[in-house]
């Protein structure tokens, strides 16, 4: 259904292709022998440059890419110790055990984190605390559910959208795809037709023709035909988070607000900023859809290229095996972190432990 798969099996094979370019380039090089040969020079600057396109098509190359380019002028295989080297797009899951051992929460943020809370009040605040915390170091977007964001972050620089202010509609790197796959969401949470809701969102249906299982849902798809600001247009520049106020909806409109952000953050292939956002169902649905587990499942691993923090409560735990890093909040006396006066512990479920 998404154009995007067939472009990301067309990258890994393109990448494949070019290490393997390279990897014969390097063997060549090296029948030259062991001696410094000036036109060696040549062959390791191309392999190197292979090497580098091979690595960016599978995601962002770390500055320890250089390291082994120049002693690969007189040793050629020194330079295949780059595919040795972790690269930003491969982060290891942290595993923090109760005893404490030290837990990075601005490396976890890069990945994508399942939050576990008690209460749909301790989400939204442990939401606020994360945006603090990070926003140090990160641009932030912030669903906020309660309204309190802008009273807690105090000096952090942040600003203040509606969510009619926000653009959700914006179709970046999913293309066609990203309409399909948002009505289909919505199909879920309202109950209308899916088809309704993408003659909707592409304005092809007449204001008239109305779907009764609509009921008081229209205002949901209403915000992802905003014309606002995309995300991050109205982001703070350098550092700080974008709020946007979630307070005045209704529990529905709350939850299909955070679930069109996660959404639309997945439609930046290259993306710099972090998104937080509390989210009940379709997570917490026991008898969700296929279609609509496999919609959540994709969603959950695009987002974790640049990182999340998504906010929930214990039933969500069977999505768990979706995410990098599973946390509980305030449930253990050996936390791994703490978080203004909240405690963020290890996850002790049975089920598809990935750890924190």
């Amino acid at each position: 259904m998404r154009i995007s798969l067939p472009r990301l099996e067309l990258r890994k094979t393109v990448s494949i292709t070019l290490i393997l370019l390279a990897t014969l380039l390097i063997l060549a090089e090296t029948s030259r022998g062991i001696l410094f040969d000036p036109r060696r020079v040549y062959g390791s600057a191309l392999s190197s440059l292979l090497l580098f396109l091979a690595l960016r098509l599978r995601g962002s190359v770390r500055r320890t890419f250089l390291l082994p380019v120049i002693p690969s002028f007189i040793f050629p295989p020194i330079l295949l110790l780059v595919l040795l080297l972790p690269k930003d797009h491969e982060r290891p899951r942290e595993v923090a055990r109760e005893s404490g051992e030290a837990f990075d929460l601005l490396r976890t943020s890069y990945g994508s984190n399942l939050v576990i809370c008690r209460s749909v009040r301790l989400m939204g605040s442990v939401a606020i605390s994360l945006a603090s915390e990070l926003s140090r170091h990160r641009r932030v977007v912030l669903v906020d559910w309660s309204g309190e964001a802008h009273l807690r972050l105090g000096k952090v620089d942040h600003r203040i959208a509606e969510p009619s202010d926000i653009c959700l509609g914006y179709q970046g790197d999913l293309g066609a795809s990203y309409h399909m796959t948002l009505s289909e969401l919505l199909s879920y949470l309202t109950g209308a037709d899916p088809s309704y809701i993408l003659g909707l969102l592409r304005g092809d249906v007449p204001p008239v023709l109305r779907d009764p299982r609509m009921g008081d849902s229209e205002l949901i798809t209403s915000l992802a035909r905003s014309n606002g600001l995309r995300i991050e247009e109205a982001l703070p520049k350098l550092s700080g988070v974008l709020i946007i106020d979630a307070s005045k909806l209704n529990i529905k409109g709350k939850n299909a607000l955070s679930l069109m952000t996660l959404l639309q953050c997945c439609t930046y292939e290259e993306r710099d900023f972090l998104v937080i956002a509390p989210l009940l169902s379709p997570l917490t649905d026991e008898r969700i859809h296929p279609r609509i587990r496999d919609e959540l499942r994709w969603m959950i691993s695009s987002l974790s290229k640049a990182g999340c923090f998504i906010l929930s409560t214990k039933e969500s735990s069977s999505f768990s095996d979706e995410f990098d890093n599973v946390i509980e909040c305030d449930s253990c006396t050996k936390h791994v972190y703490k978080l203004d006066s909240f405690l963020l512990c290890p996850w002790r479920g049975n089920r598809g432990r990935r750890g924190v």
